[in-house]
This record gives structure tokens, sequence and C-alpha cells, in this order.
């Protein structure tokens, strides 16, 4: 058995895969090759499993009243509903949240003149009657995450939801950040749409999808007739599979994982401030357990993250979607803090591997480049 690396602190950007979970992939492949849409025998059998497999999966998330689309990847998933809304409803508007993902953000920019955000208030959300008031007469679709992946806020959706339910308005929920991290009962989150990626909790990558409770959205695949005209290409069987088995694993052990993960972030964090005391703490106390951005105004993040590569530790700037950037990151400026303390800002996600003693060591490595 290959045990995570104990180094490796760039959980958020994508988790180590469990081997059971790729032994289910191998033995899935082998066992179902074929094609699910395919009328021989084998085929209706692997349509069957397929079927199967989506159920389990929609039952660990407690939920029992839609169905879920099968994609590649969260990224895929959140630019799916976005486009196919605004195929479908052209004159409608969407409204954002200002601290979504860029496969959501990228709306506000191709889609401009039919997009509308709605600001942070600091650390949170703003209040929810500000929220409302953002809402338009042609606000058809509202786009927020269920975790921030840059500061590891944990948003409260159930009143935006029932709002949303309430006024007819669709509402997109990017889950890929608390999927298997976080209890998620989509019973209580009477969402649209509610997307995910595998390799988030540890599954493969190129696996992921949508939680869907209606179909008013244009396909973004044309070509084929699979996932109800909604989403063409062979469906991922085995994928599905290994993410199934990732999330029964993640699910059997969260409430042990987060409770020593919130205790090494904890003891991190005190002992920076303790000896930086000029840090700042991007990551509320109830964020995502193993969580924290960290601010260190007057520092380069990339500097900082490259030093701390150079001795072994993997630590990110924020999203690894941006791991290339030298302007500072526009969540972590929504948040309140000035371009200086913006610029000097990394993401420590910890996970499985990480133990109290590769904890201690990459707070040592840390004060040894913030302090030399």
């Amino acid at each position: 058995m290959v045990k995570p690396d104990p180094y490796y602190f760039d959980n958020s950007a994508s988790t180590p895969p469990y081997e059971e979970a790729l032994e289910h992939y191998k033995s899935y492949s082998l066992k179902y090759p074929a094609n699910p849409s395919s009328i021989h025998t084998s085929g209706k059998e692997a349509s069957r499993k397929l079927l199967e497999l989506k159920r389990r999966f929609c039952n660990l998330l407690d939920f029992k009243d839609g169905h879920l689309l099968l994609c590649s990847s969260a990224t895929e998933a959140n630019n799916t509903i976005i486009e196919g809304h605004r195929r479908k409803f052209p004159q409608g508007r969407i409204l954002i949240a200002e601290d979504v993902h860029d496969s959501i953000w990228y709306a506000t920019k191709r889609h401009k003149d039919h997009t509308d955000v709605f600001p942070l208030n600091g650390m949170d959300y703003p209040p929810f009657e500000k929220i409302v008031r953002a809402i338009k007469t042609e606000t058809s679709l509202i786009c927020i995450n269920h975790v921030c992946n840059e500061t590891g806020k944990i948003h409260q959706l159930a009143p935006i939801a029932e709002f949303c339910f309430l006024r007819n308005i669709r509402l997109l929920v990017d889950g890929s950040q608390a999927v298997g991290h976080i209890p998620v009962s989509l019973d209580n989150i009477p969402c649209n749409y509610y997307s995910f990626s595998a390799h988030k909790f540890g599954g493969p990558r190129s696996v992921g999808g949508l939680l869907i409770r209606d179909r008013q959205f244009e396909p973004l695949l044309s070509g084929g007739k699979q996932e109800w005209k909604l989403r063409a290409g062979t469906e991922n069987l085995a994928g599905l599979a290994a993410a199934v088995k990732a999330l029964e694993i993640s699910l059997s052990n969260m409430d042990e994982q987060a409770s020593l993960l919130n205790k090494l972030k904890t003891n991190l964090f005190n002992e920076l401030k303790r000896q930086v005391p000029e840090v700042l703490l991007n990551t509320p106390d109830n964020g995502l357990p193993g969580f924290l951005s960290l601010s260190f105004p007057g520092f380069q993040s990339n500097e900082i993250v490259t030093a701390l590569s150079l001795s072994g530790f993997k630590i990110a700037m924020g999203s690894a979607c941006h791991a290339n950037r030298t302007e500072p990151s526009r969540i972590i400026l929504a948040t309140g803090r000035n371009e200086k303390e913006a610029a000097g800002t990394i993401r420590i996600s910890m996970g499985r591997g990480n133990m109290e003693k590769s904890v201690k060591e990459l707070c040592l490595a840390l004060l040894d480049y913030i302090l030399s």
C-alpha cells in the first residue's frame, strides 16, 4: 500500500486517490467493458450497473428526488448549466456570488450583459436581505458555492435555496470542495443543480457530475443521446464506480478526519501567529477542516510557495487554476484584504496524509522563510 505524501498540503486542488477506488476502476473496466448504450446483453448489463451506481452515489448525499448527470469535472458541470441556461433562457439574468470558482466566474465576462454579482460582506456572504435585493425581475439563475476554494468558508445554503425554490429561480451550487469533506444532505438543500468532482475526495480525475432536479437547460456537448440527451459521450461507468467507493470511504471516517485536521490547523495557525503576529487569517474558525488561507503582508505568495516546494512541502497560492498568476486573488481582495495583504496569500489544505509531525515541520519551514 502506498501511503499519501505527509508533505502534501494541497488537497483542495486534488486529493490522492484511494487505492480501493482505483481497484474498483480497474475491476469495473474489465467486468463491464461494453457501452451502456449498446442493446446487446453486455450493453444492457453495463446500463443496469450504471443506474445502480448512480442510485448509490445519490443516496450517499441524500439526493432522492432527481438524477445524476455524469460529466468529466465540476468545471464542465458548471459550464453546462451556465451555457445551457443562457441558451434555454436568453432573456434571463444570472446572479453570481463574488467568491465562486472561475468555472462559474467566467460568465461575468463572457455574458457580462446578462450577469450580475452580489459582493461578499467581508469574510461572509452579505445578509440574506441584501442577496434578495440583488435579485432582479429577470434573474433566472443564481450561482453560489458550498465551500469557497480559496478561503474555506462553508456557506449556509438552505435559506437561499428555499427562497429560490419558492420564487422559481434556478440555483446552481458548486459542491466540489464540500462533497466528501463535510456533511452534505441535498434533502435539506432544494437547489436545482449541485456539481462535484471525484478527484476532490479521493476518486479518479476526469470524473464529475451534476445532481439535477430539472432538465431545463440545453446540452453543452451534442452528439449521442446519453444522459437524457443532456451530455453526449459514452458514460464513464468505471470512473463512477471508483467515485462511489471513494465517497463511501470518505464518509465513513469523516468525523474522525475532521477532528484531526481541525486540531492540526489550529495548532499550526497558533504557532505561526505567536511568532509572526502580522499574519492574517482568511479562513473562519468553522471553515473547511484542515484548511488555512493565510496572508503575509509584504511577501509574494509565489515566492513563498516556491521556497516551501524546494524544502519538499506542497502548498498553494490559492486556486490551482491560477498557479502562475502574479496578481492578487480577486476572492481574497473581496474579503477586504488590500493588495499588499492579498499578494502574500497562501493556501494550506490538509488531508489524510498529514500528521502532527509533518505539520510541525511545515510550520518550521514556513517560519524559517518568513523570519529569515
